[in-house]
């Protein structure tokens, strides 16, 4: 199962005891995911989401405040890039006065959650409008919605609470998002997904310590392409020379050079009578190669 199937099983199973706390969830996916509509006379409120999960989850929660309320579901597919089926759910509204308690035309109510109850609103937008990436491939974690002042107000609640988020207009919506894997942890952890938030800490330390291992390999190989190369040269320009006739320092730096071709110049000072450092192996190799070229 991949990390956003886990993560939404995660939300969507659930549902706060305290009434506050569970209207400040279905505020949170109404207000941002719901749309106005009259029909016939009648107002509605229209909500429409890929997962049928969370269609069920709100008309459970909404039938525990208004029972009275009537509702339908439809589906429609969507085609285009994002083609796929659309479930829409209908709300009669009775009582305009629920979409102020919503926050509709005035935020005061939405900013009275954020402060009292702000993981569940939080958590509601998410569930309604939010995205995430698969972290073993990005880090990248965004919400859609569906005005300026409503991002801007959740964008500074979220910076309070020291997440890193920023705030673009792309394709008339307003998108929080962040790429910081430390603040897509703390999010988790924000809106009560624990399970979530430990699965993620397991892949970033998982990729982490890849990334290590993957720079140290490819520093190992580099290196050992350069002794490699240097060897094969240093021992091309030895093999023009008269060994037998070359001082005595030299002559032992050339004959090790030739009988450990891949030695490091560390290894090669340790093999030397008396030990030579790397700095002295290297001068040495480096006037044999000059004696070599003049051969």
């Amino acid at each position: 199962m991949e990390f956003r199937d886990i993560l939404k099983s995660e939300l969507y199973a659930f549902v706060p005891v305290a009434e506050d706390l569970l209207w400040s969830e279905l505020a949170g996916i109404l207000r941002v995911g719901g749309v106005i509509e009259r029909k016939e006379g009648n107002v509605f409120l229209s909500f429409r989401h890929k997962d049928l999960a969370l269609i069920k989850k709100c008309v459970v929660l909404v039938k525990k405040f208004y029972p009275e309320i009537l509702y339908s579901i439809t589906e429609q597919q969507k085609k285009g890039i994002n083609s796929g089926i659309v479930y829409i759910l209908d709300l009669g509204i009775p009582d305009e006065q629920i979409f102020a308690k919503l926050g509709f035309g005035d935020t005061t109510p939405l900013l009275s959650m954020l402060e009292h109850n702000g993981p569940f609103f939080v958590k509601g937008v998410f569930e309604s409008r939010g995205y995430v990436s698969e972290p073993t491939r990005s880090y990248h974690l965004e919400i859609s919605l569906p005005s300026e002042e409503i991002a801007s107000l959740l964008l500074h609640h979220l910076e309070t609470k020291g997440m890193v988020f920023r705030l673009r207009y792309f394709r008339e919506e307003f998108r929080l998002y962040t790429k910081n894997a430390q603040s897509i942890e703390t999010f988790l952890g924000y809106i009560g997904a624990s399970q979530s938030y430990l699965a993620l800490e397991k892949i970033r330390v998982e990729k982490l310590t890849l990334d290590d291992l993957t720079r140290w390999v490819n520093c190992a190989t580099s290196n050992l392409e350069r002794v490699v190369e240097s060897s094969l040269r240093q021992r091309q320009k030895i093999s023009l020379l008269d060994l037998e006739h070359l001082p005595p320092k030299l002559r032992q730096i050339a004959y090790l050079r030739l009988r450990y071709p891949y030695a490091s110049l560390r290894e090669i000072g340790e093999l030397c009578t008396p030990p030579l450092s790397k700095m002295e192996v290297f001068r040495r190799l480096k006037k044999l190669e000059k004696l070599g070229g003049m051969s």
